[in-house]
């Protein structure tokens, strides 16, 4: 007997982009949306990847502003038969967010909170609302939305509901499939339907007429009697199973429609109060089931009712290290009777690359010691926080009686706690650091068996590593049994790729023998819709195609995902043969194998798309539009270096590029967007002509040198309005920006005649000395109130203006010379001092990348002893009075980047009396000179008003606010009535010996 009611050869449907006339589907778009229509080459390389090894250029991109651009976009899709692929975040890892048809981005504007019941625990909202800002508006009513992936900070709710995606947490949660409760969709006819829980009479009501709606719901349900045994049998019995259609949602009926071999056991599932959509008895018949999961493949949800959850009132993390995975991953069920909300791994691979980043470095120490093979992150909830430390207690006496594990780490605090998941959360970049062409790739990554099972399952994986003669990473949820091991591939050779595809088959075939889901999390898209008709069957495959055909009868909702995929190795994002573009550079790329490789280290991950916290990418965070991420650069700038993207595209994605460096620090694998802009700009003006505000702002030194003999007039002149109609012309400073002024005397002149033999050394870069002199000499009495001699370095400019604007060819000459100048004191064991951030990024990071061979190592010299005053003061004894009640630090980026604000906080904290708020404000939105040009002043405003000026001007005002950067003092100044000081103007006016400098 056919238990499925159809033609195996007959095809699925699929829109082909090749037929679609492209002209007139554009002029449609736009005549017809109240959102952006894109079809230009920068906008089709943006949205040609996804966090995957997989690109394929789209026809055109819209960015819809309204459910009724949604609903027209769809309806027009379908008359041209044009492919649509929805995206939210762009942070899928299997290829399910590109296509070759048209993207539709809802992140930008379709991201609202429609309704909320706080009383109810629910709330609707659109597809494209980010998980952490729908949960930072959830958090002052005491809920959430409770799965917690990692990529929280980009990942969106419709990304999420398309991939069924969970967290570290789904050990008490389950997945988002067990948290939607309703759906307005839109089906591929353009009708638009209400997915939500059905009786059996409104069901019934629902399956009769000729609407593709009542169509959808027959063969649903028909499909759902006819394969329940096969489904039984065929669908992985664990709890994280996301791959193919929810089928085993519907194998009951509709009293009693939830298969019990998809649940968790009893003991791992909240009460129904929490959990409703997953209640045993009163399970009902509810589309919704199978829209989650379906990656865009069935339909286009306009909107949906989510289940919420209280947040956790108590909570501790032990961390366990261990000497081996194995060992690890064999305690899991013994940790898992103490009812732990999380169990996350990390192995060796995983640690080691925490070394390669300061900032995470510093993290691990505080938790870690030493150099174990494996850590377990073991996480407790609890209504009682006195009954937190007996749990951790309980848990850490029955692994120490069963030989587990030999350091035990008690992190009660948030805090502290905030650290070990800090430095998870970032495991999944950190695996992709790699410089050379082999890297760690997310294609075997997501499978997942029971835990009882997981010990052993992990050791035959690795196996199939060792034996194509490779490693891999291991980390994530062992609580569910679902680890992301991720081997190291070279993709440009034919070997690699060779050797991607051999392991993807052999771990399929391990994951069928232990019973597990090839996806338990991250879905199939194009790496694992290959082999679902191997997973589950060719009954249960062609009932996933004729759910398939019945919802999507033209085949234009994202095709080629879930069945009738390609081959795993086609549309790969490089390939056997790729060479990546090597130009000759200023930059020191050689680590990379060249800047193409370092381009290529972006992976697509979109941790630069994060909003809420941190710096990068300041633009972005302004604008919401991925041009202005540092994804979206690199996808750009990667272009230009292969020549599918012309010059003016490349020039147009770095544009809001403020240079900041915070993509440095922040971004998992360092990708540095800031050097790559410079390097452009050097090109750029070598072919067409360097334009004079270039030259102008990139030779800061000269100009102050030249106009300070007549500060007085300059400054005045500055101020009337013809002079800033002039500059704006001349040079583009927008006219409503007030320049800073000169002083009358330098630094060199004021401390002439100091003299005595130094032991510190300050560099006396060009605003201190032309334009803030007196920020110079407070840094020299408070060092001298320390005890120490001071005396001027014998330096030239740094060169970070000229590096900004890409006057590469005198940066280095610059970088030359004070290499030359600095290299006696610095082999001396003498420490040279900055003022200014941006200036000590110059000479510590940027000088030795531009210098080569000998120049090169004797710059690396001085660059080990150069420091900020910050960073040196916080170490010395200093005599202070006590200060104001508040000190609001806000770091200038450079300063964060090189993770000397907390210096700097230790050194503000020394000051009797008073309390130290770090703003956490991101960039100030001014970075050197970005913020004076007409192009960028309101950007630059936009970024300042996001966080920083709404708070100084809400300081308390007996509070100070501290700021060691130039620029962001000014655009204090410039947007506020408020007063930014440097923190050594501060220091030295409560030194209780403070000296007569004038």
């Amino acid at each position: 007997m056919n238990l499925v009611s159809v033609d195996a050869a007959t095809p699925v449907p699929r829109a082909n982009a090749k037929l679609v006339d492209v002209t007139a589907l554009r002029t449609e778009l736009e005549q017809q949306l109240a959102g952006e229509v894109r079809f230009d080459t920068v906008s089709r390389a943006l949205y040609s990847t996804d966090a995957s090894v997989y690109r394929i250029e789209p026809l055109g991109v819209a960015i819809p502003k309204t459910r009724e651009d949604l609903i027209r976009i769809v309806r027009i899709a379908s008359r041209f038969r044009c492919p649509i692929t929805l995206r939210g975040g762009g942070t899928a890892q299997a290829g399910q967010a590109i296509g070759d048809g048209l993207q539709i981005d809802i992140s930008k504007y379709y991201n609202q909170i429609l309704e909320l019941n706080v009383q109810e625990r629910w709330v609707r909202v659109q597809p494209g609302i980010v998980l952490d800002e729908l949960n930072a508006i959830l958090r002052p009513h005491g809920l959430r939305f409770a799965p917690d992936v990692s990529t929280a900070s980009r990942a969106t709710i419709g990304g999420m509901m398309a991939n069924n995606s969970s967290g570290a947490r789904s050990v008490l949660y389950g997945k988002t499939i067990d948290h939607v409760l309703e759906q307005e969709v839109i089906l591929a006819d353009g009708s638009v339907v209400h997915f939500r829980a059905l009786n059996e009479n409104e069901l019934q009501e629902k399956m009769q007429g000729d609407t593709l709606e009542a169509q959808c719901y027959r063969t649903v349900h028909r499909l759902g009697q006819e394969c329940a045994e096969e489904v039984d049998r065929r669908f992985p019995k664990v709890l994280r199973r996301v791959g193919g259609y929810n089928l085993d949602e519907f194998t009951g009926s509709a009293g009693d429609l939830v298969a019990a071999s998809s649940l968790p056991p009893d003991n791992q599932l909240p009460s129904h109060d929490q959990f409703p959509s997953r209640d045993r008895k009163g399970a009902s018949f509810n589309l919704t089931r199978l829209l989650v999961g379906s990656e865009g493949t069935l339909g286009v949800i306009l909107e949906a009712k989510l289940n919420l959850v209280p947040l956790p009132k108590n909570k501790a993390v032990l961390v366990v290290q261990f000497k081996d995975l194995l060992e690890a991953l064999g305690s899991t069920p013994l940790i898992l009777r103490h009812n732990p909300s999380a169990v996350e791994v990390m192995d060796k691979f995983i640690l080691d690359h925490t070394r390669l980043s300061p900032n995470l470095q510093r993290t691990r120490e505080t938790f870690i010691e030493g150099e174990p093979g494996a850590i377990l992150c073991i996480e407790f909830y609890d209504e009682a926080k006195e009954n937190l430390p007996p749990r951790l207690e309980a848990c850490e006496s029955d692994l120490r009686r069963a030989n587990w594990g030999y350091r035990f780490f008690h992190a009660l605090e948030l805090p502290v706690q905030a650290r070990v998941w800090n430095l998870r959360e970032a495991a999944l970049g950190l695996s992709m650091t790699m410089k050379e062409d082999a890297k760690s790739l997310s294609f075997v990554e997501d499978t997942a068996v029971a835990p009882e099972k997981l010990r052993d399952y992990i050791e035959r994986f690795m196996e199939i590593i060792r034996r194509h003669e490779t490693v891999a990473g291991v980390y994530a949820h062992a609580s569910v049994g679902c680890l992301h091991v991720r081997p190291v591939v070279n993709m440009k050779t034919a070997e690699g790729v060779k050797k991607f595809e051999t392991i993807a088959n052999e771990v399929s075939d391990l994951v069928l023998e232990f019973g597990g889901a090839l996806s338990g999390e991250h879905g199939d898209g194009l790496v694992r819709g290959s082999f679902m008709r191997k997973m589950f069957g060719p009954v249960i495959y062609e009932a996933f195609r004729t759910i398939k055909r019945t919802f999507d009868p033209l085949g234009i909702f994202n095709p080629g995902k879930i069945v009738d995929s390609p081959p795993i190795t086609e549309n790969l994002r490089f390939g056997p043969g790729y060479i990546s573009p090597n130009p000759e550079t200023f930059f020191d790329y050689s680590d990379y194998g060249g800047m193409g490789g370092a381009v290529e280290m972006c992976s697509g991950l979109g941790a630069c798309r994060k909003t809420l916290e941190g710096t990068m990418c300041p633009s972005y965070m302004a604008t919401k539009e991925e041009l202005h991420t540092t994804r979206g650069r690199a996808n750009v700038v990667r272009g230009g270096l292969a020549g599918a993207v012309d010059d003016e595209g490349v020039y147009r994605a770095l544009d809001l590029c403020l240079e900041c460096r915070a993509c440095k620090a922040e971004c998992p694998v360092g990708v540095d967007m800031a050097r790559f802009k410079s390097e452009f700009l050097a090109s750029y003006w070598q072919k067409h002509g360097t334009p004079r505000h270039a030259q102008m702002l990139g030779n800061v030194r000269a100009f102050a040198e030249l106009g300070h003999p007549f500060a007085s007039f300059v400054n005045w002149s500055s101020t009337i309005k013809p002079v800033r109609l002039l500059n704006e012309s001349l040079f583009g400073i927008d006219r409503r920006r007030t320049l800073p002024a000169l002083s009358r005397q330098t630094l060199e002149a004021r401390t002439k005649n100091r003299t005595g033999e130094p032991c510190v050394f300050l560099f006396n870069d060009t605003f201190t000395n032309f334009y803030d002199p007196e920020i110079g000499l407070a840094v020299w009495d408070v060092l001298e109130a320390a005890g120490l001699k001071v005396g001027l370095a014998p330096n030239h400019c740094c060169g970070r203006p000229l590096i900004s604007k890409g006057l590469l060819a005198k940066a280095r000459e610059n970088a030359q010379r004070n290499t030359k100048a600095l290299y006696k004191l610095a082999i001396s064991g003498r420490k040279i001092v900055f003022c200014e951030p941006s200036c000590l990024s110059a000479v510590k990071e940027d000088a030795p990348s531009l210098l080569r061979r000998e120049e090169q190592r004797k710059a690396r010299v001085v660059a080990d002893a150069a420091v900020l005053f910050e960073e040196f003061a916080a170490g010395l004894d200093l005599p202070l009075n006590p200060g104001p009640p508040e000190i609001l630090l806000h770091g200038h980026c450079h300063q964060k980047s090189m993770g000397l604000l907390p210096p700097a906080k230790a050194l503000l904290e020394k000051i009797p009396g008073s309390t130290v708020i770090d703003l956490d404000a991101g960039c100030c939105g001014m970075a050197g000179s970005f913020g004076y040009s007409k192009d960028h002043y309101e950007v630059s405003r936009q970024i300042a008003e996001r966080k920083l000026l709404p708070q100084v001007r809400a300081k308390k005002a007996s509070a100070a606010v501290v700021a060691a950067g130039t620029s962001c003092r000014h655009q204090i100044a410039d947007f506020t009535d408020q007063t930014a000081v440097h923190p050594a103007i501060l220091l030295r006016s409560l030194l209780k010996m403070e000296k007569d400098v004038h």
